[in-house]
């Protein structure tokens, strides 16, 4: 048998803390990603099936779909960093 005694902790050190690694950056994702638009845009409305949709890669284009756009009534109330967390949330250009 060709094991190793060290290599068995390596191993369980490498995923242990890989397993930290993600759990931390999952966390810190799901920290931005509560914001007010997040209330509304569930499921088949979600914010990121509706950038699919559209075709919206910049976040200047995602602006005038939200200010000038044929919903733009409904989002009269939605603030400059609300807008700002989408857009990060969403990972779009600027």
């Amino acid at each position: 048998m060709n094991f190793k005694f060290w290599s068995f902790p390596i191993f369980t050190i490498l995923l242990l803390g890989g397993i930290i690694w993600v759990a931390l950056n999952d966390l810190n994702f799901y920290a931005d990603a509560n914001f007010k638009c997040l209330k509304c845009h569930k499921g088949f409305q979600s914010l990121e099936n509706i950038v699919k949709e559209k075709g919206i890669t910049k976040d200047e284009e995602l602006r005038n779909l939200i200010r000038k756009g044929p919903k733009a009534g409904l989002h009269t109330t939605s603030s400059e960093e609300d807008l700002e967390k989408a857009i990060k949330y969403l990972q779009l250009k600027k």
